[in-house]
């Protein structure tokens, strides 16, 4: 009668280890799925970070192109504001500007002499 009682204890303890092995490996099992989850988001947000910095490096150049575009629209203005034999500063003073902005036209040494003096007379005129 002993040998039964210690059989029911033993069978009693290794059926509530193989429920806690169980709980345990099922557990364990969960933690593997979570963390190949874990692994396959960060892998996602890699190529996200990739594609963006292509994108923006894309938006970029563009931005650059249309800038320069821009730019070179707004010296071509101001180039035919001096071509038509206004001086700097009043080019400058027309277009909210500062005088350093406004670009010399490339002139002749007799033309340069022109321009410097009409500018003089300007800035005379004002003060």
């Amino acid at each position: 009668m002993a040998d039964v009682r210690k059989s029911a204890k033993q069978t009693a303890a290794r059926t509530r280890a193989r429920e806690k092995a169980a709980e345990f490996r099922a557990q364990q099992d969960k933690l593997e799925q979570l963390a190949t989850d874990y692994f396959i988001a960060t892998d996602s947000l890699e190529e996200i970070e990739a594609s963006a910095q292509k994108e923006i490096t894309a938006v970029r150049e563009r931005a650059a192109k249309r800038s320069a575009a821009a730019r070179a629209n707004a010296d071509a203005v101001i180039a035919s504001m001096l071509a038509l034999g206004t001086p700097r500063g009043e080019v400058a003073d027309r277009l909210g500007i500062p005088t350093r902005d406004v670009k010399k036209l490339p002139v002749g040494p007799e033309e340069s002499l022109q321009q410097e003096a009409k500018e003089t007379e300007t800035v005379s005129a004002v003060s």
